[in-house]
């Protein structure tokens, strides 16, 4: 009994201080909360709907304050119209006889309170005749509904202002009189007083604590609601409820006034007012979202005291059916992450859905330490065979930290292996290369698992020795790089080789640049004597210098025939110099392949009947096609090909074909020579090459430089040279010209 209680009281020790079970703690009280707070969140929807309720009808009655106000004042304008209008056709305001007039317009004013201070002013926009006390004539030539009624001959209508002669804020309208030529002789003019717009204002507002205030487009007040908020005359040109009513006509929006209160404003304007007239209509928020407010305060409190409520039962049913049975659960796994795989949990099997846990809980420790200890036979096994290999071996975590390496690794890095485990590997490369390794590493897939990459590391000697590393990437189910396994060889050996084949190889290039270089700069040298002696040889066969003997012409044909072919084999030779070294340039100009080719098959006709072949010209191309090129490159490319076809076809049939295909020239010069084979054909395309060179009498002339050559220069003219041949039935060359060299030629008009 005395140990059941001890063990009793290790369990709860263990539920208040273990950290798992006051995280399972947290996590009930999380869970309660998860169901309240979409409660909290829903009363306050509710709520902020209740207020765009509550705001929206407030500011409907605010637009309708304003339309109403509006449309007095227009109905007010609209009457006033034609009241004037009445006015100006009786013969009292017409006529010169002001007594008359006087008389007739106080009547007027007497019926018609509203509108203060009839008048006349006559053509000189003097004030002749009013309703009200006239001293003498009034100068009001300035006022601008005087100026626009004279100017347009129609009702006019003044901005807000203080009139003239009663001081008090009016709006004053005028109204054209005219003689029998149509012509302005003066206006009729009376004002519309603003003193009862106050009143007006309380009496339109419709909601508790509303406010209405009209004002000028500078700012300037009229009228206000209740008339302690603004004073007539004075200014809200700075105001903030002056700058969004004036920029948000017809809307409601939410400002923050000058004294720091949030209220619902809204304005309209009035368009038949010159110079801006606006009324605006606003209320205080704060008194008319307090219900509201009160509501949601209400429903919080109710929610809160359910919350508290709820953790507190949540906590003790927590304790008394979860934690104490979860914190043996914990202490057990503690024991097993320690090394102690015979732990068990030690829970009634019988306990609920925790009881059926305690059994899941038991038996997987159990199949653990079968399996761990097969585990522990395998890696011994792994280790073995890994210890025995001379390839560097090691395995890391995908942050590079090493988990494992072999002695080879070890003894290369000059440290033993544990030292080696939990270092980052990655810290061994160079900074340049971290990222770019890194980034590889990470973008490994279960279908792209390897990565191969070379770096260069120092040994425990401290001698740089080049690495290659095959990287693999091991994954769990769900595709997530668990670790790597890198197995490295050591290259240094055979990087040394390659290097020192990269400088043989560009020692050879440097050497056929400087041969090719040297050629093409020895054209002088080399043509000049050679074509003295050429020109003295002809001179001798054409007895320039008189008469030879008979075996001293055949001495100067030899001469003349050996030197016009030593000639062409130095000019092949300084052409393909010049091409390798990049000195050989161009003079394109448009051709006409028509006649290029028939000059060729006229040139080498001659040598094609005495080798007895038959040379035909098939050229299918349209007459007005032309290719941008060399002349006499191209020239010289096609009397290589053909002069090799003749050179290696003797009673056979030479047939240079053309076409246009895909926009581009297609020339073909096809024989039924000796042909050759693959190998043959290989040797051919060399400079230098050829075929029959191997004996020592060879069949045909020549140095091997015709086909490369006309390979060269057609590439420069970007085109391609394709060479198929068959031992004993023929060769086929087909020259390919690129579709941006075919121009058609113009019609000349």
């Amino acid at each position: 009994m005395g140990r059941q209680g001890g063990s009793g009281g290790q369990a709860h020790g263990l539920v208040a201080q273990t950290p798992a079970s006051k995280s399972i703690g947290v996590r009930i009280i999380l869970l309660i909360l998860a169901i309240l707070v979409p409660l909290v969140a829903f009363d306050f929807y509710n709520a902020s709907q209740e207020e765009k309720r509550w705001i929206s009808e407030v500011s409907n009655d605010l637009q309708n304050s304003t339309r109403e106000a509006v449309t007095k004042i227009d109905d007010l304008i609209d009457a006033s119209e034609e009241l004037l209008l009445g006015l100006a056709s009786t013969d009292a305001v017409l006529g010169n006889n002001l007594f008359s007039c006087t008389r007739v317009l106080r009547n007027i004013g007497q019926r018609f309170v509203k509108y203060t201070n009839f008048s006349v002013v006559n053509a000189d926009k003097y004030i002749v005749c009013s309703s009200g006390s006239l001293p003498k004539p009034k100068d009001v030539s300035t006022s601008t509904n005087i100026i626009e009624a004279f100017e347009t001959k129609s009702f006019a209508v003044s901005p807000f202002k203080f009139g003239v002669l009663t001081g008090q804020p009016v709006l004053v309208f005028s109204m054209p009189l005219f003689n029998y030529d149509k012509e302005v002789v003066g206006t009729v003019n009376n004002g519309l007083s603003l003193t009862w717009l106050g009143e007006y204002l309380a009496g339109i507002s419709r909601v508790e604590g509303q406010r209405m205030l009209v004002f000028d487009g500078q700012g300037t007040i009229m009228a206000s609601h209740p008339p302690a908020l603004h004073k007539a005359g004075s200014s809200i040109a700075g105001l903030p409820i002056f700058a969004h009513s004036v920029s948000r006509l017809g809307t409601s929006v939410q400002i923050v006034d000058s004294q720091g209160e949030e209220i619902l404003i809204t304005a309209e304007r009035i368009e038949r007012i010159p110079g801006g007239a606006f009324v605006a209509a606003m209320v205080p928020l704060e008194p008319v979202l307090a219900e509201t407010n009160r509501v949601l305060y209400f429903h919080l409190g109710l929610l809160l005291l359910l919350a508290a409520l709820s953790l507190f039962i949540g906590w003790i049913g927590a304790q008394a059916l979860v934690l104490k049975p979860i914190a043996r659960l914990i202490d057990a796994t503690g024991k097993v992450e320690a090394g102690d795989l015979r732990a068990r949990s030690g829970l009634d099997y019988h306990a609920g859905e925790l009881g059926t846990l305690a059994v899941a809980y038991d038996r997987m420790v159990e199949a653990l330490e079968v399996r761990t200890n097969a585990l522990r036979a395998s890696e011994a096994n792994y280790r073995e065979l890994v210890e025995s290999e001379e390839q560097l071996i090691h395995r890391y975590l995908p942050d590079t930290t090493e988990t494992f390496a072999n002695q080879a690794l070890a003894d290369f890095m000059g440290m033993a292996p544990e030292r080696l485990v939990g270092l980052k590997w990655i810290e061994f490369v160079s900074a340049d290369e971290q990222e770019v390794v890194l980034g590889f590493l990470h973008s490994r897939t279960p279908e792209n698992p390897t990565y191969v990459y070379e770096n260069m590391m120092r040994d425990r000697d401290g001698e740089k020795r080049w690495l290659r590393w095959n990287n693999r990437a091991f994954f769990d189910d769900d595709g997530n790089i668990t670790h790597f396994q890198a197995v490295g060889i050591d290259l240094t050996d055979r990087k040394e080789v390659e290097q020192s084949l990269e400088v043989a190889m560009m020692e050879a290039r440097a050497a056929s640049v400087a041969k090719s270089n040297f050629l093409a700069n020895m054209s002088h040298e080399l043509r000049t004597p050679l074509n003295s002696i050429i020109g003295f040889s002809e001179m001798m066969s054409a007895s320039v210098m008189g008469k030879l003997p008979a075996q001293y012409e055949e001495y100067a044909s030899f001469i003349t025939n050996s030197g016009h072919h030593l000639l062409n084999i130095i000019n092949d030779i300084l052409d393909l110099s010049k091409i390798e070294a990049g000195m050989l340039r161009l003079e394109e100009s448009e051709l006409d392949l028509h006649r290029e080719v028939s000059e060729v098959v006229n040139m080498t006709q001659d040598q094609a009947v005495k080798n007895g072949n038959a040379l035909h010209n098939g050229l299918r191309i349209d007459d007005s096609l032309r290719i941008v090129g060399d002349r006499m490159r191209i020239k010289q490319v096609l009397l290589n090909l053909v002069g090799n076809a003749i050179k290696f076809t003797h009673g056979g049939t030479i047939t240079i074909d053309g076409r246009l295909q895909d926009g581009g020239v297609v020339l073909s010069i096809c024989d039924t020579g000796i042909g050759m084979t693959d190998e043959e054909l290989q040797e051919a395309l060399k400079p230098f090459g050829q075929v029959d060179s191997q004996h020592l009498t060879k069949r045909f002339e020549g140095t091997g430089l015709g086909l490369p050559l006309a390979d060269k220069l057609a590439a420069m003219h970007g085109a391609t040279l394709d060479v198929t041949s068959k031992k004993g039935e023929g060769t086929k060359v087909v020259l390919r010209f690129p579709a941006e060299r075919t121009v058609t030629l113009r019609a000349e008009i």
